[in-house]
């Protein structure tokens, strides 16, 4: 499975890849949500892990961008946050509703 890890924090995005490749999966690394579009329209990426804070184009703001899309196959996404109020989850759950789109 090709999965697209999206984080601004180089770091981060090297220890996904350490574990993901381990498991046998093709990684793609970004480090904001722009980068991250662009890669999602030309390959074939059936995962997503994204920070939510970053420049440019935010881990919520890109799952409302691949949620209002109608795509062919369907792209899990997990977004990754240290916030931790109801509120923000709520915003979390909300962006990658299909139907809040």
């Amino acid at each position: 499975m090709i999965i697209l890890v999206v984080d601004d924090d180089k770091s981060i995005r090297t220890l996904l890849q350490k574990y993901l490749t381990s498991w046998g999966h093709e990684v793609l690394l970004v480090a904001d949500g722009e980068e991250a579009w662009d890669i999602l329209q030309s390959t074939d990426v059936r995962l997503v892990i994204s920070d939510w804070m970053m420049p440019r184009l935010d881990g919520v703001d890109l799952c409302r961008r691949i949620r209002s899309q109608k795509l062919l196959k369907y792209i899990y996404i997990i977004l990754l946050t240290a916030r931790d109020t109801k509120r923000e989850l709520v915003i979390g759950m909300e962006a990658g509703d299909e139907q809040s789109v």
